[in-house]
């Protein structure tokens, strides 16, 4: 059977079709996934026999695996690299983002495996975050084109604190880890070339070099104009889906609309896999 890549959304969005998680996965296959990935944005492949093996493998090819930075979900005690996120456990992740944006260098690429999907609901949603950027107005883009804002891993427990949930303590310790960075407001994606928006408003505490009042006007602006219907994509998931969203293009919201256990297991893939030549791979 061929690989068909099926475009899905208007602006982001494919499935790919004819690959088979009961054969090896060949380099071919991969490469194939990357181009659909880059073109797409967001991509979704039947995988239900996928192994943690071949997860690693395709992570692979874009990056270094990574331990995450934080301890908020679970791992896999045999392949650290895995982190599984479970409802049953509490977790959850309905706002919009981009993984880790308070590191130095955030992940590149995530890629998720469904291991148990609720019935109804449950759907990832996403935006183009380039697509976002390109629809301003070239006055917008000259003005936030050189500009920094500072994302902080404490802002997302912070806005819980203030909704009301007893999260002070979260605070205090997110402060203690110091999970804290600058980053251009626009960059510019090594692959494809599109410029981006990084700003997102889970993590982004403030932009830098302009009044607080102007710099908190626009920044909310900004917020808004990214998530605009126009600029989204929703996974509807099916046991088994592979789901692979290029960080650096998209942000992404898990929408708790379900009842049920949601269990999916999660590799981010991070700037270099030179490190990791030897891992076994299948």
């Amino acid at each position: 059977m061929s690989i068909e890549v099926k475009q899905q959304g208007g602006l982001l969005g494919a499935r790919i079709e004819g690959i088979d998680f009961t054969q090896t996965l060949e380099q071919s296959t991969i490469d194939t996934i990357a181009a659909a990935l880059y073109q797409h944005q967001v991509v979704s492949i039947p995988a239900e026999a996928m192994t943690p093996e071949q997860h690693l493998k395709i992570a692979l090819h874009f990056g270094e695996p990574e331990q995450h930075a934080t301890d908020v979900f679970g791992v896999d005690e045999n392949t650290p690299y895995l982190t599984v996120i479970d409802s049953e456990k509490g977790d959850r992740a309905d706002s919009w983002h981009a993984d880790e944006t308070f590191l130095e260098q955030p992940p590149l690429v995530n890629l998720l495996h469904g291991k148990i999907i609720p019935e109804f609901g449950g759907d990832t949603a996403f935006i183009s975050t380039a697509a976002a950027y390109e629809s301003l107005s070239d006055k917008m883009k000259t003005l936030i084109d050189g500009l920094t804002a500072i994302h902080d891993y404490g802002h997302l427990y912070e806005l819980g604190w203030r909704s009301g949930i007893p999260l002070g303590e979260m605070v205090g310790d997110a402060l203690v880890k110091g999970l804290i960075h600058s980053h251009p407001i626009v960059k510019t994606h090594p692959v494809t070339g599109r410029k981006w928006l990084t700003v997102n408003s889970t993590y982004t505490r403030f932009m830098e070099g302009l009044p607080p009042n102007e710099a908190e006007a626009i920044l909310k602006m900004l917020l808004a104009h990214m998530q605009k219907p126009e600029f989204g994509f929703r996974h509807h998931w099916q046991a088994g889906d592979l789901l692979i969203w290029d960080q650096q293009a998209v942000q992404h919201y898990a929408v708790v609309d379900y009842t049920g256990r949601r269990l999916v297991h999660r590799i981010s893939a991070l700037q270099s896999a030179a490190n990791y030549i030897g891992i076994k791979t299948a």
